[in-house]
C-alpha cells in the first residue's frame, strides 16, 4: 500500500512523488521551485536502485522534496542523491575478489582492508607540476639561505644565487620577511611533492584488531594514523562535492567517510572511483552494526 504522504505527478514525461500541499504549490508558483524541479527530473532520469536487493525502486516510492528513496521489499530508506548519484555504498559486495589495487586479509590477528592511491594517469601531470613550482621557489629559498648563512658568518657554496642587493648584503630584516614570506609557497611545493609520491606509492589502509580499529593514509611507515572504536561507527558513506571555482569552472571530488559518536572521519580522495566504492562497502560491511 502506496504511503499517503505520497503523491504523483508527471513532469516532462518523468513520474516524480511529491509531498501534498504547500510543496506542490511552491513548484509550481516559484520559477525557484520550476527550476529546481527540472532538475530533479534529469536526476530521475536514472532509475533508483537499492543497494542491498539490487532491485528497482518504483516512482511512487520516492520523495524528491525529503530526499528519500524507500525500499519495500528491504524495509528501508534510502537518500535518493546517492543513489542517483552513484555514491552508494554497496556492503554486499565479494570481498574474495578485490579490484586491482586492493585487498581484503583476514586471519587470527584480525581484518586489513586496503588500497594503494597508483595512478600512471596521474602522477606524470603531478611531476610536471612539483618540478614547475619547486623549481621556481627553490631559486628565492637558496637567496633567503644564502643571505641568513652569511649574516650568521658562514660561507655559502659559489653556485649559490647572490643574496647582495646593489651590491650589498641583503638586510636581516628583509632575510627575515623573505623567509616569512616563502613559507606558504614552500608548503604548497612540499604538498605538490607529496600528492605525486603519494600517486606512486601511496596507500589507504585499515586495520581491524577486535574492537579498535587504526586508519593509515601515508606513504610507506608515514603517514597519517586515526585510531577509533568499532562500537563508535554508525555508518560509512561516499561523499561527492561538487562546486564551481573562481575561474568558473566545475569540480568534483568525491571522500568516503566514517560517521562515528565523536566526528566523521574523511579520507580516500586519493583513491580511484571503483578503489573506493571496494575499501567503502568492505569498511560498512565490517564496521556498522545492524
Amino acid at each position: 500500500m502506496a504511503d499517503p504522504a505520497l503523491n504523483e505527478t508527471r513532469i516532462a514525461g518523468t513520474k516524480i512523488a511529491l509531498l501534498q500541499g504547500r510543496t506542490m504549490e511552491f513548484i509550481v508558483n516559484s520559477s525557484l521551485g520550476t527550476q529546481w524541479l527540472e532538475n530533479a527530473a534529469a536526476a530521475l532520469s536514472v532509475t533508483p536502485t537499492c543497494p542491498r536487493c539490487k532491485g528497482a525502486i518504483p516512482s511512487e516510492d520516492i520523495n524528491v522534496a525529503n530526499n528519500v528513496a524507500f525500499c519495500r521489499h528491504c524495509d528501508l530508506s534510502h537518500r535518493l542523491s546517492d543513489l542517483t548519484s552513484g555514491t552508494t555504498v554497496d556492503e554486499d559486495i565479494d570481498t574474495s575478489r578485490p579490484p586491482d589495487g586492493t585487498w581484503f586479509q583476514r586471519n587470527a590477528a584480525g581484518t586489513v582492508i586496503g588500497a594503494t592511491h597508483r595512478s600512471l594517469s596521474r602522477a606524470p601531470g603531478l611531476l610536471f607540476l612539483s618540478v614547475f613550482w619547486n623549481g621556481v621557489i627553490c631559486v628565492f629559498v637558496l637567496i633567503a639561505l644564502g643571505s641568513t648563512l652569511k649574516h650568521l658568518g658562514l660561507s655559502i657554496p659559489h653556485w649559490f644565487p647572490s643574496p647582495n642587493t646593489d651590491g650589498k648584503l641583503m638586510p636581516l630584516g628583509m632575510t627575515l620577511i623573505l623567509w616569512i614570506f616563502l613559507t606558504p609557497f614552500v608548503a604548497i611545493g612540499l604538498a605538490m611533492l607529496g600528492a605525486f609520491l603519494s600517486s606512486l606509492m601511496g596507500r589507504t589502509e585499515l586495520q581491524v584488531q577486535g574492537n579498535q580499529c587504526v586508519l593509515f593514509t601515508g606513504i610507506g611507515s608515514l603517514g597519517r594514523r586515526q585510531r577509533f572504536s568499532t562500537f563508535d561507527v554508525k555508518d560509512v558513506r561516499i561523499e561527492d562535492k561538487r562546486w564551481v571555482d573562481r575561474n568558473g569552472r566545475s569540480r568534483q571530488s568525491a571522500q568516503i567517510v566514517i560517521d562515528t559518536k565523536d566526528k566523521p572521519i574523511s579520507f580516500g580522495s586519493m583513491l580511484t572511483n571503483e578503489r573506493r566504492r571496494f575499501f567503502a562497502g568492505c569498511v560498512k560491511k565490517e564496521l556498522v552494526r545492524r
